[in-house]
């Protein structure tokens, strides 16, 4: 494949689901570069899909740039400032205030490649994967930005996510709100997976990933991709990619009895409930 080929690839999922195993996975070859954080602005509420459908103003949306999604977390560590100095992204925030209102989708993919692509440049790379977790359910949206991009949709068992979730201390603790989360975003992650074409989306199951279905699912991935040589990454999966690192079929003993009880209960439920509303992709209670 020539380099001009290489488009982005845009990994989601809920929190907790491997989109940064999954991320990790495609960087290990060589012509992806992996952006080591979650950049949000062309996929989260108040971003660029909402600023474009005019669900949010253009001093909003820049406060956001300026602010939380520039520098973020508990030690002001993670955003923006990883991959952009603060001069040049400055430069590029003005230049996307001057040409929005003329062209508000050219200047919005002229904006994300202009914060994106250096570091994979710099890296040697011709293009790069990003893991915001709504990019999934942006679909729409980002393939008007970019036209040949890619999707992988990460899932796992809500349960498992629960579990994950509730052990972060910068999450949530409470169980019924990270099953709602789970929930929420898989729906919105079906609805926009009917919108888009069929083979610009791979819907991959973390523990199938790791575990239960490994050399099926990587070699899905590689034809995903269409690489002609996965060497490199086949390396990184054999080395990186497990289910104990995943935690794989370990959420009851992470969290106490009882919310594991509570969590299997209204899981089992859920899943009923979707099933036969038509969203087939989610993880069956094993």
């Amino acid at each position: 494949m020539s380099a001009e080929l290489f488009e982005p690839i845009f990994v989601g999922g809920v929190g907790r689901s491997g989109t940064h195993p999954m991320g990790r996975l495609i960087a290990a070859d060589p012509h992806y570069h992996w952006i080591r954080t979650e950049v949000r602005f062309h996929a989260a509420a108040g971003g660029l899909p909402d600023l474009c459908a005019g669900r949010t103003d253009l001093g909003s949306f820049l406060a956001r740039m300026r602010g939380h999604w520039y520098k973020r977390g508990a030690r002001q560590k993670q955003g923006m400032q990883r991959i952009a100095e603060a001069s040049e992204y400055e430069a590029a925030l003005e230049e996307f205030q001057a040409a929005f209102e003329a062209d508000r989708i050219a200047a919005s993919r002229r904006l994300v490649r202009r914060l994106l692509d250096p570091p994979a440049a710099a890296d040697g790379k011709p293009a790069w994967v990003e893991i915001t977790g709504e990019v999934v359910e942006e679909a729409p949206f980002l393939l008007e930005l970019f036209p040949d991009a890619k999707f992988v949709n990460m899932v796992r068992d809500g349960r498992a996510v629960v579990a994950g979730t509730l052990r972060k201390m910068d999450l949530t603790d409470d169980r019924a709100r990270a099953l709602a989360k789970w929930e929420r975003m898989v729906r919105a992650a079906d609805r926009a997976l009917h919108t888009v074409p069929t083979d610009r989306v791979l819907t991959v199951h973390l523990d199938d990933l790791t575990a239960r279905d490994r050399d099926r699912t990587f070699a899905r991935v590689v034809d995903f991709l269409g690489l002609s040589d996965a060497t490199e990454m086949r390396a990184y999966f054999d080395e990186e990619i497990s289910a104990d690192r995943a935690h794989v079929g370990k959420w009851r003993q992470r969290i106490a009895p009882a919310d594991a009880r509570w969590i299997d209960r209204r899981y089992r439920r859920l899943i009923k409930r979707m099933r036969r509303q038509g969203i087939e992709w989610v993880p069956a209670p094993e």
